[in-house]
């Protein structure tokens, strides 16, 4: 508030709006006397009549427009609207204050902070194709394990692993359903990728557990992310995504998750069962599956290419090559050269 040179007494006026509407909130709830003609409950209380009715007559929509008017000192844009679509309008200071307040009375089962090793750190997954870099809203400590394996020459100790729990914090109005939040690219990347910007006295690090935290409910949910979980699917999308950028194409909308597609006739196609997305092009999925272990092989040749006499004969023990490589293809040798490439560089 001093920051935005905002007085204690704007900041009184805050904390009316964010009861009054709590108050009002109330009345929607499972103990409240508002419901629709059948007995269930509104979905979105905030864009019924009994709402604008409501919140007219108790002096809300007065004050919220009132500190709605000051939120540009706070960074917030300005959008005038119709007064029959104003509360469709994008969240105002006096909204923002007030959900905020709302999370934070329903946060619960926080990790002790002795356990935080960071918040919003960014984690990157090494992908055969690409990189793919994202942010862990929270990452816990799970404490250290011994890791498999000898222990390099001349170590002073065992070879260690550093176990670790990422949370992803969602915003939406609603829960996310089990089978959208299943197929999240968000959730599938957690999964995979690893701190960046940690300093961990380990030789390996496993991501344990992902914890996806509602925050408008204050509702969790526990995954447990297997090896490889997901993998082929994120390097198929990385692939068409690259594919529609070189080519000026749009990519599918899928990639953009549930909210993208909620309204398309032809959803259950991505969604149900198995999904589009893990039946994509199959021959690419074998080789992904197989990823590491053609890569090692692919670097193996390579670094063994100078004592080929001619290029014939290095033509001729990659084809060789890659015939004994079922689940390869021409394109995917290209992706593999380039990500052996790349790693020579760095």
């Amino acid at each position: 508030m001093e920051g935005w040179a905002f007085d204690q007494e704007f900041s009184k006026v805050l904390v009316e709006y964010q009861e009054g509407r709590r108050r009002l909130l109330q009345r929607f709830e499972e103990s409240g006397d508002i419901r629709r003609p059948d007995g269930t409950l509104y979905q979105r209380p905030t864009w019924t009549r009994w709402w604008r009715d409501l919140a007219g007559s108790t002096g809300l929509v007065e004050l919220r427009k009132s500190i709605d008017s000051q939120g540009g000192a706070a960074g917030l844009a300005r959008m005038d609207l119709p007064e029959n679509g104003s509360y469709q309008s994008p969240m105002g200071l006096a909204d923002a204050f007030a959900t905020s307040v709302d999370i934070v009375d329903k946060m619960k089962n926080l990790p002790s902070p002795d356990e935080v090793l960071g918040t919003d750190v960014p984690i990157m997954v090494e992908l055969l194709s690409v990189r793919l870099l994202c942010r862990a809203d929270i990452v816990v400590d799970l404490g250290e394990t011994r890791a498999r394996g000898r222990p390099r020459k001349n170590a002073s100790r065992p070879r260690k692993r550093q176990k670790l729990q990422y949370e992803l914090h969602i915003y939406d109005q609603d829960v996310p359903a089990p089978f959208a939040l299943a197929k999240d690219l968000r959730v599938l990347a957690m999964g995979q990728a690893l701190p960046e910007a940690l300093e961990l006295d380990v030789e390996e690090v496993s991501i344990e557990k992902v914890l996806l935290r509602h925050m408008r409910t204050g509702e969790s949910q526990l995954l447990r992310p297997g090896i490889s979980d997901g993998a082929d699917i994120l390097e198929s999308i990385a692939r068409s995504v690259l594919a529609g950028i070189r080519s000026g194409a749009y990519i599918p909308r899928m990639v953009c998750g549930w909210r993208a597609c909620g309204d398309c006739e032809l959803r259950s196609l991505c969604f149900s069962d198995s999904g589009v997305m893990t039946a994509f092009n199959p021959p690419m999925m074998a080789q992904i599956r197989a990823s590491q272990s053609m890569y090692k092989q692919l670097t193996r040749f390579l670094q063994e290419g100078e004592k080929w006499e001619s290029g014939t004969g290095v033509l001729r023990v990659f084809l060789e090559w890659m015939a004994k490589t079922p689940g390869l293809s021409p394109e995917g040798a290209l992706w593999l050269i380039d990500a052996v490439e790349a790693d020579s560089i760095q």
